[in-house]
């Protein structure tokens, strides 16, 4: 390349920036350019700064729903004093709070009392009411505080998450002979997944009934949330026996089955090795008898009475004359019989005795009980045995007749097992089929609430670096390119040649300067990758500062003169 005249630095547009290169290119462009670029950079850095922000943003989570202003004022006392930052929502009321404190608080503030609830049961007496009120406002606040603690009793249970009660008191009339019965309905709010059995719902129904004076059980109605009516066969009396029946026949087949499977699963390898299921056959049938027995040859005296009467002839007595004082006539009597009759020595005697023995009585009064077992068929399955064989390796070894005999027993003893009532005991060894047991699969990874916040700041860190990378550095490497090619110009160029006359001069001075340009571009070599550098640091320049360039044209036609 032919050698360049040298230019003077005092006609470069920036003459008073002696500093960064950077501005002295700034200050080389038009004014237009200028603020452009620094709005780009402005809004490049904003940007930056705005996602920067975003990732650390908090996501906040209602904490309570609307409050009264009072208790809300207290909540977000303490929210100030733990210095834990909130949000009100201005259409609801709601306090928000980070999504990792809201468990934590909630329980903070629950130890204070709050949210407060509305008072319920006699707490509602406790409410001055001040004077004249009515009967009537005065017995239904009594009714309401009624309602209210038989809620509380009823949520008390471990499956009802919560209560309502409504009571229907009829009034009392001295002018009416037969009074209407009080009654009551119950609402219950049972937790997902809980249900209530039969003895809960009586429960619920002789509590509610034993708190009224005068109210019977049947007319007390419970219903769930779901309306589902839970009183329908409580008091049907042939349908509650046999469901509870059936309950007990359960109740003990799931007995006698357990206690088979833990007594065989330490033996057998675990409780998925065995499997039991028991059958019985319950007698419910009440029988009652009362037998009175004698023994029949007793032999202990109870009591003995002996009575004896001896009377003496004494000879005729009597009023003289009588005919009781005479004496027969011949002929009635034989002559040895009056001599008898006569004879002083003559007794009466009589004799009678009387034994009362101790009878062995014996009155027993029998009474079955009832549920008492009638009989029972069980049945076993057994898994093989895990043996190791010579290589190390584990195979399934069936059982043997010696070791199901050994469990046969012992379930025999276990369950009580009586053949005479005709019980039956089947023990079976079959190959169980091994269930493929998926694991347990946690949250996905998205689900976690970190994974989000994780995303935000790769995201907000990967815009970062596309605004630096693709915005900015560009624009600071454009302006770095000029100052490069500013250097390669001479620096001596006169000043009285700062500028062109006019402008047919400059347009001739850069007609001229593109052939020169395509000329050179010509006799480089394509695969001269400086040259290349150097043809785009000219035309850089040509477009940047086109007086510039016309000035160091004409400067170089003057020397080729």
């Amino acid at each position: 390349m032919p050698d360049q005249p040298s230019l003077d630095p005092t006609l470069s547009s920036s003459k008073a920036a002696e500093g960064s290169p950077l501005l002295k290119n700034l200050t080389s462009l038009s004014v237009a350019k200028q603020v452009s670029l620094v709005i780009a950079l402005a809004a490049s850095v904003a940007l930056a700064i705005g996602i920067i922000l975003w990732s650390q943003s908090t996501s906040y989570t209602l904490l309570f729903g609307s409050m009264d202003a009072k208790d809300m004022n207290e909540v977000i006392q303490t929210l100030d004093q733990e210095n834990v930052p909130y949000k009100i929502e201005e259409n609801s009321g709601a306090i928000l709070v980070p999504n990792e404190q809201v468990h934590s608080l909630r329980l903070k503030l629950a130890a204070q009392g709050y949210p407060k609830q509305a008072p319920t049961g006699y707490q509602i007496l406790d409410i001055d009411q001040g004077f004249g009120i009515s009967q009537f406002k005065e017995t239904t606040r009594y009714q309401r505080a009624l309602e209210g603690e038989l809620a509380k009793s009823v949520s008390s249970i471990n499956a009802v998450k919560s209560a309502r009660v409504i009571l229907g008191m009829p009034k009392r009339s001295v002018f009416v002979r037969k009074q209407q019965e009080p009654t009551a309905s119950v609402t219950v709010k049972l937790y997902p997944g809980r249900a209530l059995n039969e003895e809960q719902v009586s429960a619920i129904v002789y509590l509610v009934s034993s708190s009224i004076p005068n109210m019977k059980p049947k007319g007390v109605t419970v219903v769930d949330q779901q309306g589902n009516l839970l009183t329908s066969d409580s008091h049907s009396g042939i349908m509650n026996v046999s469901l509870k029946q059936l309950g007990y026949t359960r109740q003990v087949e799931d007995t006698l089955s357990q206690r088979i499977i833990r007594l065989l699963t330490p033996v057998a390898g675990g409780d998925h090795k065995v499997r039991a299921q028991v059958t019985a056959e319950l007698d419910f049938t009440q029988q009652e008898q009362t037998r009175e027995n004698y023994e029949p040859d007793p032999e202990a005296i109870r009591s003995e009475q002996e009575i004896k009467e001896i009377n003496r002839n004494e000879g005729p007595m009597g009023i003289p004359g009588a005919l009781t004082n005479q004496p027969p006539r011949a002929g009635i009597a034989p002559e040895e019989g009056y001599k008898a009759e006569n004879d002083p020595n003559l007794k009466n005697s009589k004799e009678k005795k009387t034994k009362n023995y101790e009878l062995d009585r014996t009155v027993s009064h029998i009474k079955n009980s009832v549920g008492s077992i009638r009989r029972l068929s069980v049945a076993v399955v057994l898994d093989d045995k895990l043996t190791v064989d010579d290589n190390g390796d584990t195979v399934r070894t069936p059982l043997t007749e010696d070791e199901l005999q050994r469990y046969r027993r012992l379930v025999s003893d276990a369950v009580g097992l009586d053949e005479a009532r005709g019980d039956t005991l089947s023990i079976v060894n079959a190959s169980f089929i091994q269930e493929k047991q998926e694991d347990f699969a946690g949250p996905e990874i998205w689900e976690e609430p970190w994974f989000w916040t994780l995303v935000k700041q790769i995201l907000a860190g990967l815009a970062v670096l596309i605004i630096i990378f693709g915005v900015i550095r560009p624009m600071l490497k454009d302006l770095s390119k000029r100052e490069e090619v500013a250097m390669d110009y001479p620096e001596d160029v006169p000043e009285e040649e700062e500028e062109l006359e006019n402008a047919d001069e400059i347009s001739r001075a850069l007609e001229q300067m593109n052939e020169e340009v395509e000329q050179k571009a010509e006799e480089v070599d394509e695969d001269s990758e400086k040259d290349k550098e150097m043809l785009e640091k000219v035309k850089a320049v040509v477009s940047a500062d086109p007086k510039l360039a016309a000035h160091i044209i004409k400067q170089w036609m003057a020397k080729g003169d």
